[in-house]
């Protein structure tokens, strides 16, 4: 969730119903399953295996022949996939899932703006999610309760949802119930830790408002909890904090002003605005063509980092003043809870005037520059959407943010690899998520066309297997609550 929680206070439950009744929409996972004639999507390779059969049991790829093999079909229940196209789930890396609104509560005579979880909001982004095939999540910051309940109701069934991989709340220099956690001091940063790892995080996720030494204290504190830790960062620049062993970064905005010549930075801090205005007016003075974008590069291929740009977050503030597809994606897929908070106040585009969004959309060809140049480096590059901020709806976001990094110059084989076996690897679940192999999970999506075609086939959904399950086209109309 990206905010400035610095500065945004100056700035200033429909689900579908699923409950115990989930595995109803979906075929036996127990039974053997024989998915033939189909071409299988070698993500990692970019390659087309054409005319295979894939055999799973037990909610995992048993093995994989020619098509028509008695070999995968004896004994198996069959399906037809009419030489469609085949490939491993896909991977949201910034999916806030749990989250519910940004709110203004008054406790104790006190206004206090806080981010509650809600399970309701997590079962219906859940639904929708594995119904455009996203059959994992990276949630980068949270309630990590609330994401255990989840986790175990989707173990037992009570939820069709996909698999989450979790950090707590994000560790930062001012308290947002729900979403952050104040620290102070290395040892403050040490402890919430260490709490946040005895409560099951995946990653420890370290914020804007942390200076060097804290942003410091957290990293080392998370690896020597054996967690990596992923940032959020504006104040220092992406490379200082990558030479301290940040593991991953979020959002395509590497907004420094270490990253700016001398008079770029003057120039950006004599008519800087606090809050979301950073995301254009900062980029005014950027050149991603220039010295400071050379330094990013050149970091993010000796570091590597995990990253994903979440372009569709930003891009959905910027074309905000107008009628667009983010909209009408809310109004039929996010939570009413979520959208009312957008509708009445919570966006990024919060005290925006009509010459801001004509700036904001003015920087956009700078910010697809860098994230074409970002994208042909060696980093472990991924996707993610930061779903759950302001218009942004479960599961389609991520065929959007896969359509803008088209669109930025990133080729659809490396947006796949991204999506797919690069986030898994990411997520240190390589070697069962993300390929289409034996002894790997049946998260798989069947797709009419061919995404590495055009990246907007990756939206022809025919069927999504979720551990094994099978879900039609009838079934992923009613997890979308159409």
């Amino acid at each position: 969730m990206h905010i400035r929680f610095s500065t945004l206070s100056a700035a200033l439950a429909l689900t579908i119903g699923l409950g115990n009744g989930a595995a109803a929409f979906a075929s036996a996972s127990a039974e053997a399953l024989a998915i033939d004639h189909v071409h299988l999507i070698d993500t990692a390779n970019g390659r087309i295996e054409r005319n295979r059969c894939v055999r799973i049991a037990a909610g995992r790829i048993e093995s994989v022949h020619a098509a028509g093999a008695a070999a995968c079909r004896a004994g198996a229940e069959q399906r037809n996939g009419g030489g469609r196209y085949l490939l491993p789930g896909l991977i949201d890396m910034h999916a806030h899932h749990t989250l519910g609104p940004l709110e203004l509560r008054r406790e104790r005579g006190k206004v206090v703006m806080m981010a509650a979880a809600d399970d309701a909001i997590a079962e219906h982004n859940g639904a929708r999610l594995v119904a455009f095939g996203v059959t994992t999540v990276r949630n980068p910051g949270g309630d990590l309760a609330a994401a255990a309940r989840y986790e175990q109701r989707r173990r037992e069934g009570a939820l069709i949802g996909p698999e989450s991989f979790n950090a707590g709340t994000v560790l930062n220099n001012v308290e947002l119930p729900g979403l952050a956690t104040k620290v102070t001091t290395p040892d403050e940063v040490r402890r919430a830790v260490e709490q946040q790892v005895a409560g099951g995080a995946d990653w420890i996720k370290l914020y804007t408002g942390l200076d060097a030494e804290l942003l410091r204290a957290g990293i080392e504190a998370a690896h020597a909890q054996g967690r990596p830790a992923v940032g959020h960062l504006d104040h220092v620049s992406w490379p200082e904090a990558l030479d301290m062993g940040l593991d991953a970064i979020v959002h395509m905005m590497p907004t420094s002003g270490a990253l700016l010549d001398e008079a770029q930075r003057a120039a950006w801090q004599a008519s800087a605005r606090p809050g979301t205005f950073l995301f254009f007016e900062w980029w005014e003075h950027f050149d991603p063509a220039g010295p400071g974008a050379d330094r990013l590069v050149e970091s993010f291929e000796r570091h590597r980092p995990v990253f994903d740009a979440t372009l569709v977050a930003f891009h959905a503030a910027f074309v905000q003043d107008q009628d667009n597809p983010y909209k009408h994606d809310t109004e039929r897929y996010a939570h009413p809870r979520l959208r009312a908070n957008w509708k009445e106040w919570f966006t990024f585009a919060l005290g925006w005037q009509q010459d801001d969004f004509v700036r904001a959309r003015a920087v956009w060809p700078k910010i697809q520059t860098l994230t074409r140049r970002l994208y042909a480096s060696s980093a472990r590059m991924t996707v993610g959407t930061d779903m759950s901020s302001p218009w942004i709806a479960p599961g389609i976001s991520l065929h959007r943010e896969m359509q803008l990094l088209a669109e930025a110059g990133v080729p659809n084989v490396q947006i796949l690899r991204a999506a797919t076996v690069n986030a898994a690897e990411a997520l240190g679940a390589g070697q069962r998520l993300g390929r289409i192999a034996p002894g790997f999970e049946a998260d798989l999506i069947l797709l009419e066309r061919n995404p590495l075609e055009s990246i907007e086939h990756s939206r022809s959904l025919h069927a999504v297997l979720l551990d094994g399950r099978w879900f039609d086209s009838p079934a992923l109309q009613t997890l979308k609550g159409e």
